[in-house]
């Protein structure tokens, strides 16, 4: 029979931090480290960056003193702030997620949300001093952006990513980088993979997907992470993607305290969890 802190463990490398924590509440380690890291992250990834960060306060003082710990409370502040690099940093690892855990169609909404999210931060790097760039600023907006292309640009279409894909034509034809990024990410597999998403439940069908359908239309799902961070690249954006596996060690490492700790050749007490 597989212990309970084998199936945590199992859950933590899936990035199920909401399992693993219904296992740790299950048997009141919910004030643990460990369990408050997994909370933390529980709420990260699904971008409620304020609770992920609030929740770190209650880690044991020691703890929070630890390298790994302030770089978390740092990259969540970046985040809450809306900088470039840790909030693309974040979809890429999302995307991530969801083919880690079968979640297609979530991966086909998340694909489309940072697919959108490139070419809006095209857009607006070009009309904004970068030092002044978050993805909280006005003109990120998508009725702004539109507004801009109209007036400024002479062009009418409503669809965000037509727009801006005719203004890179149109206008950054001698920029090299922005005439690879916009061929990666208007290529038909791309293509494909949103019209898939448009006829899924997150876009305005009601079609199933599966691994297999991924595949016919684009390979490997992974392979869609590796343009994605190619275009990032390539617009001197740096991706961190090891981000929640950094997080994962912390929270392994502190299962394993946990589980070392309450072992029969350490405390006489044998009604732990991780005996």
């Amino acid at each position: 029979m597989i212990k309970e802190y084998d199936i945590i463990l199992k859950l933590v490398q899936r990035y199920d931090y909401s399992g693993a924590l219904e296992i740790m509440n299950d048997q009141d380690l919910d004030t643990s480290s460990a369990a408050i890291l997994m909370d933390s992250c529980r709420y990260a990834i699904n971008f409620d960056f304020i609770t992920a960060k609030k929740l770190l306060r209650t880690l044991p003082s020691d703890f929070q003193k630890e390298p790994d710990i302030r770089w978390l409370k740092e990259n969540l502040r970046d985040l809450i702030a809306g900088e470039i690099e840790p909030v693309f940093s974040e979809l890429i690892e999302n995307i991530l997620f969801k083919i880690v855990n079968q979640e297609y169609i979530d991966f086909l909404g998340r694909v489309n949300r940072c697919r959108e999210a490139i070419f809006k931060y095209m857009f607006v790097k070009k009309h904004i001093n970068r030092n002044q760039f978050n993805f909280h600023v006005d003109v990120m907006q998508k009725r702004t952006i539109l507004k801009m292309l109209r007036k400024q640009y002479r062009i009418f279409n409503n669809n965000l990513v037509f727009g801006i894909s005719s203004y890179i034509n149109h206008n950054m034809k001698v920029d090299y980088k922005y005439s690879e990024v916009e061929k990666i990410l208007n290529g038909s597999k791309m293509g494909d993979l949103i019209e898939m998403r448009n006829d899924s439940i997150v876009g305005h069908g009601f079609i199933g997907v599966g691994k297999e359908d991924i595949y016919k239309v684009y390979g490997n799902p992974y392979w869609v992470i590796d343009d994605f961070k190619t275009c990032l690249s390539l617009l001197d954006l740096d991706i961190d993607s090891r981000k929640y596996d950094r997080i994962n060690l912390l929270i392994v490492h502190e299962l394993e305290l946990m589980r070392i700790a309450n072992s029969p050749s350490y405390h006489k007490n044998k009604n732990f969890i991780f005996e």
